[in-house]
């Protein structure tokens, strides 16, 4: 769900914007997905990367459903993860 008025929807829908300003309060971001099998790799290292730039990027942990690892709610990675299945196929 969002809460976006009309404006605000066409200007995201269209790929070459006609309006000149932006419809509400713009800051460009990176996204970062970790995909991961397990407890994420270098967690301590990507916490100083992130801390007080919160406002510059998203993250999306993409994990193992199996994978229970906590994360504490001052964490960047809190409430990030993304639900994944474990598909089974055979390949030839």
């Amino acid at each position: 769900m969002h809460d976006m008025d009309d404006e605000e929807l066409f200007w995201r829908a269209s790929m070459v914007p006609q309006i000149k300003r932006y419809p509400y309060p713009y800051a460009p971001k990176v996204a970062f997905m970790f995909l991961t099998r397990g407890p994420l790799p270098l967690a301590p290292l990507w916490e100083k990367f992130f801390k007080g730039h919160e406002e510059f990027y998203s993250i999306y942990v993409h994990a193992h459903p199996s994978e229970n690892e906590t994360i504490s709610e001052d964490s960047v990675f809190h409430g990030r993860r993304i639900p994944s299945k474990v598909s089974t196929y055979m390949t030839l």
